[in-house]
């Protein structure tokens, strides 16, 4: 077996070991009095951060090596709630909201998408968001999805394209990945991109263009 695939078999090991840990950690939530929790939590919300930093680390080695992904009908409202819900106990101040028409269908691969958004969601936590509002709108067959958050906004030189992050010890991988996600999307001669922003009345607002009936 190479050595690059070795690698990917360990990640996804790694994934799958984590998953697990995670189960076993809500079952202890349940299991021990209300009055404990807070001594648990902090394990949970590290284990979901080294859970989400195997799914980017293995979908990052799929994308690399032109591993197919499988695309289906999906419901951005849906996958949306999904990667809420997965986030609230790694971010439980946080306040989230779906703005998203449950009547928007697409053709995606669910679980790319849900990495984005989570990538993001963990992005907006770090610049000091305490509101993250998704929404997304359907129409000249593309979905463009809309992230904006109330933290500190993005640095100009980030907007400039001249740095890829200002964030101390920040890699630029969470944007780098989200955009490979978005262009992995595919229709005729429409690419999947991302394009950012800074709202008016301050925060940020990451927008994933993408065909509505991807072909991967």
């Amino acid at each position: 077996m190479k050595f690059d695939y070795m690698v990917g078999a360990v990640i996804h090991d790694l994934k799958n070991q984590l998953q697990t840990l995670q189960v076993c950690e809500l079952d202890a939530m349940q299991q021990i009095p209300a009055r404990y929790h807070h001594l648990l939590k902090p394990i949970v919300q590290n284990t979901n951060r080294l859970q989400n930093d195997a799914m980017q680390m293995m979908t990052l080695f799929r994308l690399e090596k032109a591993i197919d992904f499988p695309f289906d009908d999906a419901w951005p409202h849906d996958t949306a709630l999904d990667a809420i819900e997965s986030m609230q106990i790694q971010f439980p101040n946080i306040k989230f909201v779906n703005d998203i028409a449950e009547s928007i269908q697409g053709v995606y691969n669910d679980d790319l998408l849900q990495l984005a958004l989570t990538t993001l969601i963990t992005n907006s936590a770090q610049a000091g968001a305490t509101r993250i509002r998704i929404a997304a709108d359907a129409g000249d067959n593309e979905i463009v999805w809309h992230m904006e958050d109330n933290g500190h906004g993005f640095d100009q030189s980030v907007l400039n394209g001249e740095q890829i992050t200002t964030k101390t010890g920040g890699s630029g991988l969470g944007l780098y990945l989200v955009d490979l996600i978005a262009a992995h999307h595919k229709a005729d001669d429409q690419q999947g991109r991302i394009s950012c922003s800074n709202l008016p009345k301050g925060g940020a607002e990451v927008r994933i263009h993408m065909p509505q009936h991807a072909l991967g």
